[in-house]
């Protein structure tokens, strides 16, 4: 019940590529995660693929990601390198920020971190909002099924609710 009501409240707040005034999340919206693909994956995996070919990152840094995903993500993007750090991109589950041996803080500038199930109880949504807060987070967007965090010392802090 609370992920409906959570679902319900996010159709509410969010918008499409026309309620981004952010040149670089618009084409990141619009050229990324609205393009049109036939990759059969569930929905963070897929933003994730998408992400990794639009971005032509070569390194990934998984947290606590189970097996079938990282052989999915092995099979859709040929040319990545798992790391364990200083990676460009890192995925894993928002439970997975608090861990001892990952801290949010030392990620770089360019580096892309996406995260699974903001939404799927209200101490996930809770830890999301700890982290759009984070001094070090520039720019943040929330596509209810994961959320996005750039560290862009360059843009101003923002956060988007995407519908995709």
């Amino acid at each position: 019940m609370y992920r409906l009501i959570s679902y319900l409240k996010f159709l509410c707040s969010a918008t499409n590529q026309h309620g981004v005034h952010s040149p670089f999340v618009y084409n990141y919206v619009t050229k990324c995660l609205y393009k049109k693909t036939k990759i059969k994956l569930p929905i963070t995996l897929k933003v994730l693929v998408k992400s990794v070919h639009y971005f032509d990152y070569r390194t990934i840094h998984l947290l606590n990601t189970s097996k079938s995903s990282k052989e999915k993500i092995i099979t859709n993007c040929p040319n990545i390198s798992i790391v364990d750090s200083n990676a460009a991109i890192v995925f894993g589950d928002i439970t997975d920020i608090n861990k001892p041996n990952f801290k949010v803080n030392d990620l770089s500038n360019d580096t892309m971190l996406l995260l699974d199930g903001i939404h799927k109880n209200p101490q996930n949504l809770k830890k999301w909002k700890q982290l759009k807060e984070m001094e070090h987070v520039r720019v943040t967007l929330d596509l209810f099924y994961c959320g996005i965090v750039f560290f862009r010392k360059e843009q101003v802090k923002e956060h988007f609710k995407i519908r995709i």
